[in-house]
Order: C-alpha cells, then sequence, then structure tokens
C-alpha cells in the first residue's frame, strides 16, 4: 500500500511546553491533555505554567508523490504519515508537543486509528484517547519545529476523523516566561472507500438486532459463493471472523458479541476484492 503523508503546518507564534517537571511529557507526567480534544486545553499559557501568547495557526494537507493534491480523505487502515511543522518569529530553540486523532463529538470524542511514536516521543493513553507527545525536548531549527508520526487509519465505518496538535516552542532556561509560544490546530478528515469496490447492490445484507447486546445475526441474500466476515472496532483491531458459504437462498448466521466492549463496531463482508460495511453498536 502506498504511504501518504498528511501535512498539518502550522505558522504562528508557539509557547511553553510546561512546567519543567513536564519535560517528559505532560500526559505521562501529569496526565494532562492539551491537544483540545473534547474541549480541553490547547495551551500551556497561564495558571502558573507557561507565558507566551497564541497565534493564529494554518493547516495544509498533501499527498506525498501522488501529485493528487490535498487529502480530504482516508481510506479505512490505510498507512500514512502525519507530519507537523510549525514556526515562529522568535526563532526559539526548543519544543513539545501533543497530537491526538479522535473521531466522535466532544465531549464524547475517541481515539481513531493507531499512531506510532517517533524518535524522542511515546503514545500515552488517557481515558478513550491515544496521545502522541515528546519524551524529551526537542530541538528546533531557526524557530522552525517539524516531526513526523505515522498513522494507521481506523476501520470502515468510523466516519469522520478529527487530529488534534498542540505545539509549544521554549527558549531554554528552564523556567516560564514571557518569551514562550504555543500554538494549537486540528483538522478533519472524511471516510473514503478508494480502490475498494461495493459488493452487488442486488446482494442483501442485514445485521440486527442493531444495537445489540450478546447476539448479532448477519442474514445474507442473493449472495452465491464464498464471503469473508470481519467484524472490527474503532480502533481497527479485529474482534471477529468467519466464512459465510452462501448459494443464492437466504443465509443467516449468529455471532456472539456479548464480551465485546461497548461501542461502535464495523462488520466487513467481502468477496474477491470487494465488499460490503454495515455499521453496528453494541450496548
Amino acid at each position: 500500500m502506498k504511504k501518504r503523508i498528511l501535512l498539518f503546518t502550522l505558522s504562528a507564534g508557539f509557547g511553553f511546553f510546561a512546567l519543567t517537571s513536564y519535560v517528559n511529557g505532560p500526559a505521562l507526567t501529569g496526565n494532562l491533555n492539551l491537544t483540545g480534544v473534547n474541549g480541553g486545553s490547547t495551551s500551556c499559557g497561564g495558571g502558573g505554567c507557561h507565558g507566551g501568547t497564541s497565534a493564529a495557526t494554518t493547516v495544509s494537507i498533501v499527498v506525498d508523490t501522488l501529485g493528487g493534491g490535498a487529502v480530504t480523505k482516508y481510506k479505512p487502515g490505510g498507512s500514512y504519515t502525519v507530519v507537523i511543522t510549525g514556526n515562529n518569529t522568535s526563532s526559539l530553540p526548543e519544543f513539545g508537543y501533543q497530537f491526538a486523532a479522535v473521531s466522535g463529538t466532544s465531549p464524547s470524542q475517541v481515539a481513531a486509528g493507531t499512531p506510532t511514536a517517533p524518535t524522542n516521543s511515546h503514545v500515552k493513553t488517557l481515558g478513550a484517547i491515544k496521545i502522541v507527545e515528546h519524551s524529551t525536548v526537542l530541538s528546533a531549527t531557526t524557530g522552525s519545529y517539524r516531526l513526523s508520526i505515522p498513522w494507521t487509519a481506523p476501520a470502515a465505518g468510523t466516519g469522520t476523523v478529527t487530529m488534534y496538535c498542540t505545539i509549544n516552542a521554549v527558549d531554554g532556561l528552564g523556567g516560564p516566561d514571557a518569551a514562550d509560544k504555543n500554538g494549537n490546530t486540528s483538522i478533519t478528515l472524511s471516510e473514503g472507500y478508494v480502490g475498494v469496490p461495493e459488493l452487488a447492490n442486488n446482494i442483501e445484507i442485514t445485521a440486527f438486532p442493531n444495537p445489540t447486546t450478546s447476539t448479532l445475526n448477519l442474514k445474507m441474500g442473493n449472495a452465491i459463493g464464498t464471503y469473508a466476515v470481519n467484524v472490527l472496532d474503532m480502533t481497527g483491531r479485529k474482534v471477529y471472523t468467519s466464512i459465510i458459504n452462501a448459494s443464492g437462498a437466504t443465509t443467516q448466521t449468529a455471532i456472539n458479541c456479548s464480551s465485546w466492549a461497548k461501542g461502535n463496531y464495523a462488520v466487513q463482508i467481502s468477496q474477491d476484492g470487494a465488499q460490503r460495511v454495515v455499521p453496528v453498536v453494541k450496548l
């Protein structure tokens, strides 16, 4: 699978990342989410933390070598690299950051997809959110801040994904002062099915009851041949897999979902590269 690059560009001033005790990351050290997810804070400024002021940010997303213009959709399960850059006019020499990719709406947003921490960073889970943040103070280049985060898109049926990032640039003096600057931004990506054809329209697929609590029934009609069935949670983790052999008559399969965690799932039914996705809810 070709790897695409999602490019975050933050053109702004950025403020100090955190108290000196948070040089290893405020999520790890203080259980702090400063990404803006679920309506939370997007800045370390104020409150006895750090000085400086926020400024407007600009964001752009591009495809790396395909020349296809701005990326506004993700392919479920696809591999991407989120490139985050920022700058300020003060040429501050160091910085810290937090990043999160989520689905849903505030205040019930949950992690979407799987991020991988780059060098000198780690992933910290706070509740339903996965935060990627620095694990040590990072060096800037003449006031320019840049890092790349590998990200695997979530399963089909997740819907819109919002990515948040806060960057905090510091003067390296080890304390809060007005020279430190911060900035935050977010972007949204809609779900796309590029290169994945749909099963024929005459094939009838029903999942019931939906929502369900313990048993999910999958009924197929007008289907002939062998079909793969996979159920994925919203992080892309496969929780169920089976094979259905259909002869054209109505075929029904009972799936035991009593052990699944409460939440949204995607039922994928595929044959010869084509698929149909049915979203379901487990109560």
